[in-house]
């Protein structure tokens, strides 16, 4: 088993193509969690602010949501890119 391990991580592309799948499914998953993660941020916040203005609550809890998908987006993207980029040298 530690003598595959070994050959394997020798073997460059194979770890960066692992790694580029980990990244593109973290991303996928901070994509999908970004709505729940955005909302406990922003109940955080209003719990630390205290009493403030629904209208800037909403944008707050936007604005964490749309920092999430943009994160997610961006691993997803960076994965998926070097994935395909991967597949098409071969």
């Amino acid at each position: 088993m530690a003598d595959e391990f070994k050959k394997m991580l020798e073997d460059k592309e194979k770890v960066q193509l692992m790694i580029a799948a980990v990244v593109m499914l973290g991303g996928l998953v901070v994509l999908l969690k970004s709505v729940a993660t955005g909302q406990a941020l922003g109940q955080r916040w209003l719990e630390s602010k205290g009493n403030v203005d629904t209208e800037l609550y909403l944008e707050t809890v936007k604005s964490y949501i749309h920092l999430y998908q943009i994160v997610g987006g961006v691993m997803f993207g960076g994965g998926l890119l070097t994935l395909l980029r991967a597949k098409l040298k071969k």
